[in-house]
This record gives C-alpha cells, sequence and structure tokens, in this order.
C-alpha cells in the first residue's frame, strides 16, 4: 500500500510529502476485579500523508502542509482525490519556510517476542501479589503492542522500526472512613515482572493509606516533598523552558548561557534529552519526521545549555536539531528520600491534577493522597491543594534515589520550601 501511495505522490507537482505507515497488533484485556471482562487481538494498518507545498507572498518564503489519511481498502482514485485536497488546503497554511528531514535509509529491529507470552506475563505480574486488607483492584485494562512503523520522503528518507510496548491502567479501592479509589497508569517497553508487581503492590497499600486519611492540616512554612508522577511533572516545566517549540512561541522565556532556575538554595538541575531509555514506552530512534534523533544535555547544573526540538522550529531559532525526543533524563540530587522526611513536611504523591503554567512557572493541585509528618508522626492527608511558583522557591532538593517513570528517568522526589499548603 505505501508504495501506491508513493507512486502517485511522484506523479504530482507537489513541493514535498511524507508517508507514514503504523501496523499495530496488539493483545488487550479488561478486568473487573480479578475476572477477564473482556480479552481480544487486533491488527490495524494506517497511513498518514503529508503534503507540503512551498510559495512565496511579498517576497517571503512559505511551507504549506496538509496531513490527510488512507486506509488500506481505498482505491486509485480516491487516494488522487484525497492528494488533490489536500494539496489545495495545504495552500492556505502559512508557515514561515523550513528545510525537511534529510536522506536517510535505515531499518531498526528490536528482538522478536510472542504477543501471547508478553500479555501472559503482564496479567500474571499484576496479580501475583496478595492483597491488602479492605484494598482491591477494582478494575486493570492491560494492552501489549508490537508497532512496526515506516517513513518514506520526497526528500529520500526511508526508515523503519519494530518496537513492544505495554500499557497498564488500574483502579485501585479501599474502605476505611470511607470508599476511595486511586488511579494509575504504567508505560513500559516489555513487560517487567518486578516493576509491575512493586507497582500494583504500592499501589494498593496507597489507596488503604487514602481509605483512612484525614483532611490536609492548613499549615505554614514546611517543606513539600513530591513523589513519583508530580515530582516528574513539575521538571517537566525545565524541559519545557528549554524547548525550541516554546522559545519560538515566546511562550519559554528561557535563554542560552542563564540560569532556568532562580537563587533558591539546594540543588542545581541537569536535564537530558534522551531518544532512547531502556525499559521505556516512548524510546524511539528517529522522530515523526524520520529524522534521527540525538541525545542532547540541555540544562547543566542550571544552567541553559541550548534548546532541543524538531527540524522546524529548530530551524527557525537556528540551532541543529535533536528530533521531537519524546524521554527526559534529570541527574541524581544530593538528599536521600529519608533524609527529607526527617523534618516536618507535607508529601503528596497523588494530585486530583497536576498544573504547571510553561509560560509562568505556577504550579497547583488538589492533593488526592499525602502524608503530614509534624516532626514526630506521619499521618496519610487528602483535600487541600498545593500551589506556588517554581521560580520564587526558597529552596529545591532532588533525591538520590532515580526511577523510570514513562517519558522520565529522574529522581524519585523532590522536596521545595516556598509552597503554599491550603488545608481544609
Amino acid at each position: 500500500m505505501i508504495d501506491k501511495i508513493s507512486r502517485q505522490l511522484k506523479s504530482v507537482a507537489i513541493s514535498g510529502w511524507k508517508i507514514k505507515e503504523e501496523n499495530v497488533e496488539s493483545e488487550e484485556y479488561f478486568f473487573v476485579k480479578d475476572k477477564v471482562d473482556l480479552g481480544r487481538s487486533k491488527k490495524v494498518s494506517k497511513y498518514e500523508v503529508t503534503l507540503y507545498k512551498d510559495f512565496e507572498d511579498k517576497n517571503e518564503k512559505y511551507r504549506g502542509s496538509s496531513v490527510f489519511y488512507i486506509s488500506p481498502g481505498m482505491e486509485d482514485a480516491e487516494i488522487s482525490e484525497a492528494i488533490e485536497e489536500a494539496f489545495f488546503a495545504a495552500g492556505f497554511v502559512k508557515n514561515p519556510w523550513y528545510p525537511l528531514a534529510p536522506a536517510l535509509s535505515r531499518k531498526f529491529c528490536s528482538e522478536e517476542y510472542e504477543l501471547s507470552e508478553l500479555a501472559s506475563e503482564a496479567v500474571g505480574a499484576v496479580f501475583s501479589q496478595s492483597k491488602p486488607v479492605n484494598s482491591w483492584l477494582n478494575s486493570v485494562e492491560i494492552f501489549v503492542i508490537k508497532n512496526r512503523d515506516r517513513i518514506l520522503s520526497s526528500e529520500g528518507v526511508d526508515v523503519s522500526l519494530s518496537k513492544y510496548r505495554t500499557y497498564i491502567e488500574s483502579i485501585v479501592s479501599s474502605s476505611g472512613r470511607e470508599e476511595v479509589e486511586l488511579y494509575d497508569q504504567l508505560l513500559l517497553s516489555v513487560p517487567d515482572h518486578e516493576r509491575i508487581s512493586m507497582r500494583i503492590s504500592r499501589l494498593l497499600e496507597m489507596v488503604r493509606e487514602r481509605a483512612n486519611a484525614t483532611a490536609t492540616p492548613a499549615v505554614k512554612g514546611v517543606p513539600v516533598i513530591l513523589t513519583g508522577e508530580p515530582a516528574k511533572e513539575a521538571l517537566r516545566y525545565y524541559l519545557m523552558q528549554s524547548n525550541a517549540h516554546l522559545k519560538y512561541d515566546k511562550i519559554s522565556e528561557a535563554e542560552l548561557g542563564n540560569s532556568v532556575q532562580s537563587e533558591e538554595a539546594g540543588d542545581r538541575i541537569t536535564l537530558e534529552v534522551v531518544p532512547e531509555l531502556e525499559g521505556s514506552y516512548y524510546s524511539l530512534p528517529f522522530d515523526n519526521d524520520g529524522l534521527l534523533m540525538k541525545k542532547r544535555k540541555v540544562i547543566e547544573n542550571g544552567i541553559l545549555n541550548s534548546f532541543w526540538g524538531d527540524i522546524r522550529y529548530s530551524y527557525y531559532i537556528g540551532i541543529e536539531p535533536t528530533g521531537a525526543a519524546m524521554n527526559f533524563s534529570v541527574g541524581e540530587g544530593s538528599l536521600s528520600v529519608e533524609e527529607m522526611r526527617k523534618e516536618s513536611h507535607l508529601e503528596v504523591t497523588h494530585f486530583s491534577a497536576v498544573d504547571v503554567d510553561e509560560t509562568t512557572g505556577d504550579f497547583g493541585g488538589e492533593i488526592r493522597l499525602g502524608w503530614y509528618f509534624d516532626g514526630s508522626k506521619r499521618i496519610p492527608v487528602t483535600g487541600g491543594s498545593v500551589t506556588g511558583n517554581l521560580k520564587s522557591l526558597d529552596s529545591l532538593y532532588l533525591s538520590r534515589e532515580t526511577e523510570l517513570n514513562g517519558d522520565y528517568y529522574g529522581p524519585v522526589s523532590l522536596m521545595m520550601k516556598g509552597m503554599k499548603i491550603s488545608g481544609e
């Protein structure tokens, strides 16, 4: 099919084109508690086509683009009509001109597995742990996926890969003061039995804590420790400050050679964009343009060394592109998690949602589960909120302990002073 599409594209006088072929095989299981509600296998193929149209207006060069999709059953006449419509639409998109990814021909292959065996391993890992009293798995979705992707372009790009991905979505429940639930999403490459079973076990313990949690007290002046997903999302702010797209759109105010942090005490951030992290769901050797991606240390000891981004926005701000990398890593900090917990603090692992403004650095979230330590007693809490600004912290410390969490590898926890805790 991809050859049929490319032949038609080559016969039309267009400025450039790109085809992305996606072939997805998956084993999917849906559980209610520990019983299978639905199990299915899927095979899907789809084709995304991008057309480019170059034109000038008032001596300025522009490159318009338009995206459309082709299903495997489409006839030649239908494909031809879709091309004509997309080419017409591209003339209304007035983007400043930018280059396309240069010629590259390479095939990336991973070790081959049987999907059914990987799915069985994932299911076994989820249900391997004994359940704490009054905690249970409410529902679980497990998808084990094999992707076979190929990108072909008018510039001579012909790259392909095979990759496995594992998606586990869990809702756990517990009864205590009230019946409550927690939501979790675990993303991996191939199933990792130990990592999955530990994640589920910890989640069941945490939901039991939440079922017996009291209202978050209104306390002042104590540090806030963010652990797990909230820590990752707070650190993502610094990743986005170094993004070429956000810099071009004037959302990022970061400048090369300047600190992305303020004058807060504590640790200085070192951050890299990383195309491939071992075990990451998001690892890819090339981006959606077919550009071979590069690892780059963009922030070192708090100082912005470089921006990162795809070929279009990198060209706009005059840097060498890294590609649109999906992973980032942050260097470990100076304190252990236990050292962070020695003084009075509020630690939060779950918010209703973590909201970080990419422009201002404003941070906020409503607490679903946390722990307040008053210097002698640690109690689970819920409700209230944490707000503040990442540009005006009194201190920021990163943990020495690190973890892989989706598209992130770095400190498990971070501790901030200067945030406001609103209790109930």
